[in-house]
């Protein structure tokens, strides 16, 4: 008996003081778990960690878990003010008599900056003082010498509130608060080095693709344009983007990443930047991993056939296919033009009805020098004898191996009624409907880009070629004259 007594007393005993520690720890929570906190109100969360040069950022200090706040007094010290400039403020909000006072105290000897901050009540003893009240409002400014990536801390320093507790004031000391941004400010940025590595390799195309689509465009995120920019193998000053790392993938500097970005990559390729220096490439021959694409039996092959007017390093664009979601991309694979070439790449990117590709060289001694094919286009039908697509080449530069940007001609479309094609074949024989008259000149190329046939059709809507047996397949008519050329896909089976 006596020991049962004494197992029930000691569980009462252990009982209780677990309660009795519940109820000091949830007390002690209760109190630690009352702060003032800071909130950025000029962007979302997700950029909420960094502030921007030459941009005003805006911090409320929130009182959290604080029920019937009348005051808020505190001094904030912050560093870095060579850079932070602190520009205005706004009242808090205890409701409609709300007093908020903000005294700075600039001093040059040091690195840290001083506001004095009360805020709250004219009528202190109000039943209606609010739950955790917005203090203050504060703006400070990042000025364009700051350092990229340094980073600014803020420190509330003896915060005190005064609540209304049982009709009666109460003062409480709460814990210091502080908080750190990183500075977002001026990068130089290498064209072509879009990973910023210090060399301009293959795996600048991965970066690319990885950020590509990033720009103005882009929700709950900013970008800067380079002013001016430029393909010139030299650090060219930007603000960095909010998607910090992205700001090297863009390559030509227009505010946004696709596919031309490529084109930057092919020109410097190879090119390093060392601190305080330039390398320039080295003379060994640059190779590439052969860019091969798997086909089947029922594949169809489109090909890129593209006319200019001067040599090309690469070329960037967009083929729309209003009947893409039927087919299967493979891949766009160098020919042609570019056969032969052991430094090619290709790059794409499609959704429903489009796809954005570029494709070229890196080896400025095999660019392309003519107009003919350069790829071709492989697409897997997705249900059984689709007929070829209609395609559309749009949108399509090139880069020069002197890094100019230029735009580019390409096969506009494929027309399947022969009456609206400006020839036709039938009987062995090319018929010529709208562009007699038009142009001078019909020449004939193959996937090759080898030119098979040239023919005189300034007198004449009728020309005899090759038996229809030699010209099976794919081909490319060029029209032209001394003043505009136009190109026109045939398709013999």
């Amino acid at each position: 008996m006596i020991f049962l007594a004494y197992q029930l007393l000691s569980k009462l005993i252990m009982k209780k003081i677990i309660y009795i520690l519940t109820l000091i720890l949830l007390t002690a929570t209760g109190l630690h778990s009352q702060s003032l906190n800071f909130v950025r109100r000029d962007v979302d969360t997700s950029r909420s960690k960094f502030v921007t040069a030459t941009y005003l950022f805006s911090i409320d200090v929130v009182a959290e878990n604080i029920e019937r706040c009348t005051n808020v007094s505190f001094e904030l010290r912050y560093n870095k003010t060579q850079f932070i400039r602190f520009s205005e403020w706004e009242r808090g909000n205890f409701g409609s008599t709300t007093k908020t006072l903000v005294l700075s105290l600039p001093d040059a000897s040091t690195d840290i900056g001083r506001l004095v901050v009360t805020s709250g009540m004219d009528y202190t003893r109000d039943t209606n003082a609010p739950n955790n009240p917005k203090v203050v409002n504060l703006k400070f400014v990042v000025i364009p010498a700051a350092p990229h990536f340094d980073v600014v801390t803020f420190n509330l320093i003896n915060p005190r509130i005064t609540v209304v507790s049982n009709g009666q004031l109460k003062l409480i000391d709460l814990p210091t608060t502080s908080i750190s941004y990183t500075i977002h400010s001026f990068v130089n940025v290498w064209p072509g080095d879009a990973n910023n590595d210090g060399i301009v390799n293959h795996l600048d195309f991965a970066t690319v693709s990885y950020y590509l689509g990033l720009g103005p465009n882009t929700k709950q995120m900013r970008s800067f344009k380079r002013e001016p920019a430029s393909t010139l193998w030299a650090p060219q000053p930007v603000i960095a983007w909010d998607t910090a790392a992205a700001t090297y993938a863009d390559c030509d500097g227009n505010g946004e990443v696709n596919m031309i970005d490529n084109l930057v990559i092919s020109y410097n390729y190879d090119k390093q930047h060392p601190v305080g220096s330039i390398i320039n490439n080295t003379n060994y021959e640059i190779k590439l991993p052969k860019v091969v694409v798997q086909k089947t039996s029922s594949s169809i092959v489109h090909p890129i056939y593209v006319s200019t007017y001067q040599p090309y390093l690469s070329l960037a664009g967009t083929i729309e296919i209003p009947e893409l979601e039927d087919f299967e991309v493979l891949g766009i694979e160098p020919t042609g033009l570019l056969d032969g070439n052991e430094a090619t790449f290709s790059i794409w990117k499609s959704d429903a009805r489009s796809i954005d590709f570029s494709i070229g060289t890196v080896d400025r001694a095999k660019q392309i020098n003519s107009s003919g094919i350069v790829a071709n286009l492989v697409l897997e039908p997705k249900k059984w004898r689709l007929s070829v697509p209609n395609v559309a080449i749009k949108n399509l530069k090139g880069i020069s191996s002197f890094g100019y940007i230029f735009e580019l001609s390409a096969l506009t479309s494929i027309d399947d009624k022969s009456e609206n094609q400006e020839i036709f074949f039938a009987n062995n024989t090319f018929y010529l409907n709208s562009c007699f008259g038009k142009y001078d000149n019909l020449e004939i190329y193959n996937l090759l880009g080898e030119l098979v046939y040239r023919a005189d059709i300034r007198n004449s809507s009728v020309v005899e070629t090759l038996s229809k047996a030699a010209m099976k397949g794919f081909y490319i008519a060029k029209f032209s004259n001394s003043n505009k050329a136009k190109t026109q896909k045939i398709i013999l089976e």
